[in-house]
């Protein structure tokens, strides 16, 4: 058991001192490199030094900036009421749904699922003939409402109708939305 614990050792001691000799021999040669005359730096380190130096010109003059002042302002702009008083006009806006009139038939249909199959006067109205998913054909004129965004009929053309909707403008308010209505080609 001796035996085999020696012949690791032995070879590590034997690794060990080549690794020793090899470091022994390249110190040798490194040192033995700089060991040679520096004489010729020296005599161009002198010469350099001896001729004259050049004139380095002078660092210019900044010039003297105007410093702005900004203006100040009569109100403080970080108030908070005329903040959300700014935000109530700009996002909430001034259209109101109409809550108290009663609901037109047409109302009850995506404006998408109605068509317009055509137009008629009658004692001087114009009036516009709206199909229904169903089929029913029920007559409308300027200021009736249909589809389902509160849409008012404000035009009636030959060939089609304009409707003024309200819609959500996505800011907890609301917003009028023109929308057009074609006769349907069929």
């Amino acid at each position: 058991m001796n035996d085999s614990n020696q012949a690791p050792n032995s070879a590590g001691q034997a690794i060990h001192t080549s690794l020793r000799f090899l470091m022994i021999c390249s110190l040798t040669l490194v040192l033995g490199a700089c060991s040679h005359s520096m004489s010729d730096l020296e005599q161009w380190a002198a010469k350099e030094k001896a001729q004259p130096g050049g004139r380095i010109p002078p660092i210019p003059q900044m010039p003297v900036f105007k410093v702005y002042k900004p203006p100040v302002p009569k109100v403080n702009p970080f108030n908070a009421d005329i903040l959300q008083r700014l935000y109530e006009k700009q996002h909430q806006g001034s259209v109101r749904l109409e809550t108290n009139r009663p609901k037109q038939y047409l109302e009850n249909f995506p404006l998408d699922s109605l068509k317009l199959v055509g137009t008629l006067t009658k004692n001087g109205v114009t009036y516009a003939l709206i199909q229904t998913p169903s089929g029913l054909i029920k007559p409308v004129t300027i200021g009736n409402y249909m589809g389902q965004h509160d849409g008012k009929i404000i035009a009636i053309m030959p060939t089609r109708i304009k409707l003024r909707e309200i819609v959500p403008n996505g800011y907890g308010g609301y917003k009028y939305k023109i929308v057009s209505m074609a006769m349907s080609k069929k």
